[in-house]
């Protein structure tokens, strides 16, 4: 069951990631750089349009699930945005899913699987072309056993 889990999984993950590489994004910045916390990792943003992207992790997870995690999210950017003298801090939320695939403790060999609920803060530099990230986000994993867990990263990316 947890192979087929992995496998139809997987397949759906790249059937998603070949589609939004054939999507013309409407003047949305892309990036791609580093989390750390947990997970810590690699990190990419798609920008969708001004106003949505879709945001995913190859990372390692500490915590009850030690394992190495792949999650994606779609994103609705500009929530909310906080002015300062140096620029605007935008709020982000979304919606989307986690897998750990675990390596360690009584469920090693298992995948968690759920979805997850992330809230986080960006903020823009542009010279160089810059964002820092910070990030909220709760899973309520469904599988080896239901659980809720909370992450924490913060990171940043390189806007292309």
């Amino acid at each position: 069951m947890t192979k087929a889990l992995l496998i139809s999984t997987t397949l759906v993950l790249s059937f998603l990631a070949v589609e939004l590489l054939t999507i013309e994004n409407a003047h949305a910045d892309n990036a791609i750089g580093v989390v750390l916390g947990s997970p810590t990792g690699a990190s990419g943003r798609f920008g969708l349009n001004d106003g949505h992207s879709i945001e995913g992790a190859v990372a390692y997870a500490f915590g009850e699930w030690d394992g190495l995690e792949v999650h994606g999210t779609y994103l609705w950017d500009h929530a909310r945005t906080f002015g300062t003298k140096e620029g605007p801090i935008e709020m982000y939320y979304g919606l989307g899913a986690r897998l750990i695939m675990i390596n360690s403790g009584k469920h090693d060999g298992e995948v968690a699987v759920g979805p997850r609920a992330p809230i986080g803060l960006l903020y823009n530099f542009h010279n160089p072309n810059i964002e820092v990230f910070a990030e909220l986000s709760a899973t309520l994993d469904i599988a080896p056993k239901t659980d809720v867990d909370l992450d924490a990263g913060i990171g940043f990316r390189v806007r292309f």
